[in-house]
């Protein structure tokens, strides 16, 4: 039961000090990126800015549906002629 207990805090110290590496590494990508900027390594760019496409456009037209979930079972009623005829068949 204690060899147990000892595996569990063995794999959390790992979990936890591998966590912290890359927070800090995160942190010093940040830094150094930030630092390049401010020594007129370049102009920064906007990642969200528009950008002009690799490829030309071929679309003409789009249409765009956007539906959260689906469309109720009321507007999916479809009559079925078949169905009717054959009411009271086994």
């Amino acid at each position: 039961m204690y060899a147990a207990l000892w595996r569990q805090q063995i794999a959390r110290r790992c979990f936890l000090q591998q966590s912290g590496c890359g927070l800090g590494g995160i942190a010093l990508a940040e830094l150094l990126r930030s630092q390049a900027g401010a020594s007129g390594g370049g102009a920064r760019v906007a990642p969200l800015a528009v950008r002009e496409p690799h490829f030309a456009a071929r679309a003409k037209r789009v249409i765009f549906l956007f539906m959260a979930g689906a469309p109720s079972q009321l507007d999916l009623f479809d009559p079925k002629p078949e169905l009717v005829r054959r009411h009271g068949e086994p």
